[in-house]
């Protein structure tokens, strides 16, 4: 469904999740959600973005 090599910064993932950027910021920290850091920033793999729907349904 993704391009597994496509990163989104954190308001990226945000808005594709229509989630807040702080919730996204906490679900880094929680592991439930894979993410990347280079430098300051967070950069999320679209496949990471799919993994974590599909922990979502049942």
């Amino acid at each position: 469904m993704f391009d597994s090599f496509a990163l989104l910064t954190v308001s990226e993932t945000a808005v594709m999740l229509r989630y807040s950027s702080s919730t996204i910021y906490v679900l880094i920290r929680s592991g439930k959600l894979k993410a990347m850091k280079r430098g300051k920033s967070y950069f999320i793999a679209k496949s990471s973005i799919q993994d974590y729907i599909d922990t979502l349904m049942p």
